[in-house]
């Protein structure tokens, strides 16, 4: 297998059948992870991680937690309280600058280089650094 990736979630959650919601920092490495990418996988990974820690015993099934919301937090960083580097920019290491080309076109560039990623039309372009970040996040 390749590098073994953390990657921190604040992650929304609450036991089956409560109202009560909690948040939390959750780090999930990507070695325990036989289908990287998989939304899915990950989710059950996240709920059975939350039931061990936060149900009672004979409840402990991932089953019993529902996920209200999962946001990468970053995977350049992986643990809470430090410092990401990209933080400045509210987290995010890709965004949209000038093409360079005729009107109607934007770049996505990386700010560990500055390189562009894709030139795309402007109509597009938000989509486009959208499925970026969710791909490559701070990798």
């Amino acid at each position: 297998m390749g590098t073994s990736l953390l990657t921190s979630y604040r992650v929304t959650w609450n036991a089956k059948g409560e109202d009560q919601s909690h948040t939390e920092v959750r780090v999930v490495d990507s070695d325990d992870m036989t289908r990287p990418g998989d939304q899915e996988q990950l989710y059950g990974l996240l709920r059975r991680t939350l039931a061990i820690r936060h149900l009672p015993t004979g409840h402990v099934v991932p089953d019993n937690i529902v996920l209200q919301d999962v946001m990468p937090i970053c995977n350049c960083e992986p643990y809470p309280g430090e410092n990401c580097t990209w933080a400045e920019h509210k987290g995010h290491r890709f965004y949209l600058g000038p093409a360079g080309v005729g009107g109607g076109y934007e770049a996505i560039r990386d700010r560990h280089d500055d390189s562009v990623l894709g030139v795309v039309r402007n109509t597009l372009s938000v989509e486009f650094l959208t499925l970026v970040r969710e791909k490559y996040g701070h990798q």
